[in-house]
């Protein structure tokens, strides 16, 4: 249940009973009986019962008291209604997630995640919409990131001569190779976002030879 920020005042008259709280045996006695409602009214207002009592008690041992009642604690603030939940399936029985749920991560996190563990001398940037995300290193090649038609996701590169990568590398298990690049067998965001970072990070050591 969230709770409603305190305003100014109420934080104030917080601050007030909390710091006379526990006063009450010097203080009460300097105070008239309209001064001392007045501050039992405060105490009740922020659910100091144990203040007002004691004000109370050191109050009227005074000989010009002419008696207080404690006031009621005010009820406490309702709830806020929940928000209704949205469906999960429409009229016509199609799957419809509140937006940025279903996918926890974008295609970009998972080259900007590929360089976290290459190092240093790696950097990734977004495509548009988080839909591609690029990877380049010190080589004169780079690396694309991105779903294919087939929905794999595709890491594509160009083989550059000037980077003397191995003519056949050996591919980590379950990596095959496609138009442009290579891909994971089955790879899914249900996979996580760091599990899917190390394997195609592997990939990326294995076709440079790094």
């Amino acid at each position: 249940m969230s709770t409603a920020p305190l305003t100014p005042v109420d934080s104030a008259a917080r601050s007030l009973t909390t710091a006379l709280a526990h006063s009450a045996d010097h203080l009460a006695e300097q105070l008239t009986c309209f001064e001392l409602d007045e501050l039992i009214d405060l105490f009740a207002a922020v659910g100091n019962t144990e203040a007002v009592v004691a004000w109370i008690q050191h109050h009227e041992g005074e000989p010009e008291c002419e008696g207080h009642t404690a006031p009621d604690a005010p009820a406490p603030a309702a709830p806020a209604p929940a928000a209704p939940e949205k469906p999960l399936f429409g009229a016509n029985g199609e799957y419809t997630p509140e937006p940025g749920t279903e996918y926890p991560f974008s295609v970009s996190d998972i080259a900007r995640a590929v360089s976290v563990i290459l190092g240093d001398a790696w950097i990734a940037e977004s495509g548009y919409w988080g839909t591609t995300g690029s990877l380049s290193g010190p080589f004169t090649a780079s690396f694309t990131f991105l779903v294919d038609e087939e929905g794999d996701l595709v890491m594509e590169f160009d083989d550059m001569e000037d980077d003397a990568w191995p003519e056949s590398p050996t591919l980590p298990a379950d990596f095959h190779e496609c138009d442009g690049g290579v891909y994971l067998e089955l790879a899914s965001a249900s996979d996580g976002l760091e599990h899917l970072a190390e394997k195609y990070a592997a990939a990326v050591r294995a076709i440079t030879g790094c």
